[in-house]
């Protein structure tokens, strides 16, 4: 008589593909329309209002309701200083309203715009902390 291995102890060879479970949300490609997008979130209506005037007269914009509450922008395909229009624009919101920064939404990834004013309060506590060391 001949013992039979136990289930556990037989091994087989199995391919990564095989194993790998299919994707239940299979990668939609990007519209040009999405991926040219910009959206600032907005901590408040009073907030993203005030950007929206702002950006009303630089890009096509508009306010996008839910929760965080958001402004979207269309900056321009063919133009590359639009860039710098926005982040003068994001700077000139954030000192205006006052915020010490702005999320914003690119591309797929997120980033973070501190107000100049903020880092400029930095800057001086620091350079004093160092005067009186």
């Amino acid at each position: 008589m001949t013992a039979l291995a136990p289930p556990s102890l037989k091994r087989r060879l199995v391919r990564r593909a095989d194993v790998r479970p299919a994707r239940r949300n299979p990668r939609t490609p990007r519209t040009v329309e999405g991926l040219h997008r910009v959206e600032v979130i907005a901590p408040d209506p009073e907030c993203a209002a005030l950007l929206l005037q702002y950006a009303s007269p630089v890009f096509p914009a508009e306010l996008v309701e839910g929760v965080p509450l958001m402004v979207r922008l269309q900056p321009p395909r063919d133009e590359t200083r639009w860039t710098i229009e926005l982040l003068a624009l994001v700077e000139r919101w954030l000192e205006s309203a006052p915020l010490p920064y702005a999320k914003v939404l690119y591309g797929g990834r997120s980033y973070l715009i501190r107000s100049s004013l903020r880092v400029a309060q930095f800057v001086v506590a620091e350079s004093e902390t160092a005067a009186t060391n």
